[in-house]
């Protein structure tokens, strides 16, 4: 008994807040219930790029990750682009028609 004894020891707040298990109260001598706090397990986590690139995220993950990055850069520049530049065009000459018959 003495043996057992000897390895039992007080915990430390940090211990004993992170435990999750039953405990014997120091002063009363009885048991105590873990206090539940219901918001204390939600943790939240945003995705960086630092996440995506360095994590611990295998190359197909890192490789699909760069292709759709391509595919969203070369949406914007083959369509996106084009459609902004005919429509400023459209808009110059429509400019230069009112003021050539109008001014």
């Amino acid at each position: 008994m003495d043996d057992k004894n000897s390895q039992v020891r007080v915990m430390s707040n940090s211990e004993s807040n992170d435990y999750d298990g039953v405990t014997i109260d120091e002063h009363t001598g009885e048991e105590e219930t873990p206090k539940q706090d219901p918001y204390q397990r939600i943790t939240f986590h945003t995705m960086g790029w630092k996440d995506l690139f360095f994590s611990n995220s295998t190359w197909l993950t890192r490789l699909a990750v760069v292709l759709v990055i391509l595919a969203v850069a070369g949406i914007f520049i083959f369509a996106v682009m084009p459609v902004l530049l005919v429509l400023a065009g459209v808009g110059i000459v429509a400019w230069l028609l009112m003021n050539l018959f109008f001014h």
